[in-house]
């Protein structure tokens, strides 16, 4: 099929076992992907086994704004503009009640899980 032919998705997260999944069913239907995770050895890993000229890396921190603008414009300027974004990138915490939570954990878990999924979104890039 072809649902998303000439599609550009961006997935954070992408050199894991469910952004490799993800990707894999999105090129099937057409998509070009970018891959975005913070290792460049599991990116090139992964575009490796995913192969083919509709995948691309970027080795970021999604907790990183600039590292978020850096993706951002790698992928606008290979492809020309993103249609869909799969915020998948995330980290675990410890299981702890709340009052010994460590604030540092909840820094790392805050910083992935909810600046990670909204900065793409509000970066909007101009085409």
């Amino acid at each position: 099929m072809t649902r998303l032919k000439d599609k550009v998705c961006l997935i954070t997260g992408g050199a894991g076992s469910i952004g490799m999944a993800s990707a894999r069913l999105f090129l099937d239907e057409g998509a070009k992907v970018m891959l975005v995770d913070l290792k460049q050895a599991a990116l090139a890993d992964a575009a490796a086994r995913l192969g083919g000229k509709n995948v691309a890396i970027a080795a970021a921190d999604v907790a990183k704004a600039v590292d978020v603008t850096g993706f951002v414009a790698t992928t606008v300027a290979r492809w020309g503009k993103i249609d869909v974004l799969f915020s998948n990138a995330g980290n675990f915490g410890v299981v702890a009640v709340i009052e010994a939570y460590p604030k540092d954990v909840f820094d790392a878990v805050y910083s992935v899980h909810v600046k990670g999924a909204s900065w793409p979104a509000n970066m909007r890039p101009r085409v």
